[in-house]
């Protein structure tokens, strides 16, 4: 091995090791999280064809997110992502994830139940919901206040963490490493109890 090839083998192996540190440090440092606003009522059906509303979540911390089944963009990056936390969180009995359909025409229950199960959906842990356009646009725009679900291709790539009394605390990239280690921290923060 050269010594140019092991100088750089040294440094992706140090930097490598910074960011593992400082995703460590993320983890750990919150302490607060600001309230938002109230996270909106809803009445969809799930993946299962039950009937699942906000009632059903409050009580739990919750991620909500807005995807649909043919996105060849970021959805999928961001149903890994959340099959990633319902993994890490598994021992959580109030943890639960709860995804919006912006294209209810194309994904049908049937449509639903299948994409789950790509994902590793667990029943009644991840929704993975639809309802009529008009209902979905307006949750997306004036409930979680992240954009305009009348595009199905436009929906914004945000979780929004939910706590326990139904108060939005924070939002997060889907797509982002970074973001999502910011993420795992305020969930942890939520779940310690040193929140609502």
């Amino acid at each position: 091995m050269t010594r140019t090839v092991q100088y750089i083998s040294l440094l992706f192996f140090g930097v490598a090791l910074l960011s593992g540190c400082s995703s460590d440090e993320a983890r750990n440092t919150v302490t607060e999280l600001p309230e938002i606003t109230e996270a909106p009522d809803f009445t969809f059906t799930n993946f299962t064809g039950e009937t699942v509303s906000e009632e059903d979540v409050r009580g739990t911390v919750y991620i909500a997110y807005f995807f649909f089944t043919s996105c060849g963009g970021p959805c999928p990056t961001m149903n890994s992502n959340a099959n990633v936390l319902q993994a890490e969180y598994a021992d959580q009995e109030d943890f639960r994830i709860v995804g919006f359909s912006v294209d209810p025409e194309r994904d049908s229950v049937e449509r639903l139940a299948k994409y789950a199960d790509r994902y590793s959906a667990k029943p009644g842990r991840w929704h993975m919901l639809r309802n009529s356009r008009e209902v979905v646009a307006e949750l997306a725009s004036k409930g979680f206040l992240m954009g305009d679900g009348t595009n199905p291709a436009l929906h914004s790539t945000r979780f929004a963490l939910v706590d326990r009394s139904g108060m939005i605390r924070g939002y997060y990239d889907g797509v982002d490493p970074v973001k999502m280690n910011e993420l795992r921290a305020a969930i942890d923060f939520l779940l310690g109890g040193q929140a609502s």
